[in-house]
C-alpha cells in the first residue's frame, strides 16, 4: 500500500533571519538601558554642598560608583557605562566622561546637578543623581 507523503511547508521563522534574531533576543533577555540592579551612584567631592567659591572657572570633582564613565559616543548597549550630564540651575551645561572638570560660574547662588546617562541619552532607571547648592562670589 502506498503511504501518502506529508507535505512540508517552509518555516517562516527559520527562513526570515531578522525575525529569528528578534525572537532569540526576546527570549534571552537582551541587554537594555535599565539601571536596575547596577547600584550606580554619583556624588560631588568638591565643591561640597553649602560651599562658597570664587567666580570664574570653578573646579568640580565628582565620584562615580558602579558605573564606568567614558567619552560620549563610546557606549555599548547594556553596559554599565556612559557619561555624566552636569546642570547648573536646571540647565544642562556639560556632558563628560571625566570626574574632574571646570564650570564657568558667575556670582550668585547656584544649584549643581550631576546625573548618570547611558550613551544613547537615557538616564538610568532609577536615576543616579547628585545635587548641591553653592554660593559664588
Amino acid at each position: 500500500a502506498d503511504i501518502p507523503r506529508r507535505r512540508r511547508y517552509p518555516s517562516r521563522v527559520t527562513s526570515d533571519p531578522p525575525m529569528l534574531l528578534a525572537l532569540l533576543l526576546a527570549c534571552t533577555g537582551a541587554p537594555d538601558d535599565s539601571g536596575e540592579g547596577l547600584g550606580a551612584s554619583v556624588s560631588f567631592l568638591s565643591p561640597a554642598d553649602g560651599d562658597t567659591v570664587t567666580a570664574g572657572d570653578v573646579a568640580v570633582s565628582i565620584v562615580v560608583d558602579g558605573f564606568t564613565l567614558h567619552a560620549p559616543a563610546k557606549h555599548n548597549e547594556g553596559e554599565a557605562a556612559g557619561y555624566v550630564a552636569v546642570s547648573v540651575d536646571g540647565a544642562e551645561v556639560l556632558t563628560t566622561g571625566e570626574t574632574q572638570f571646570t564650570l564657568p560660574l558667575v556670582a550668585g547662588a547656584h544649584t549643581l546637578t550631576a546625573e548618570l546617562h547611558f550613551e544613547d541619552g537615557d538616564a538610568l532607571e532609577p536615576p543616579a543623581t547628585a545635587t548641591i547648592d553653592i554660593t559664588v562670589e
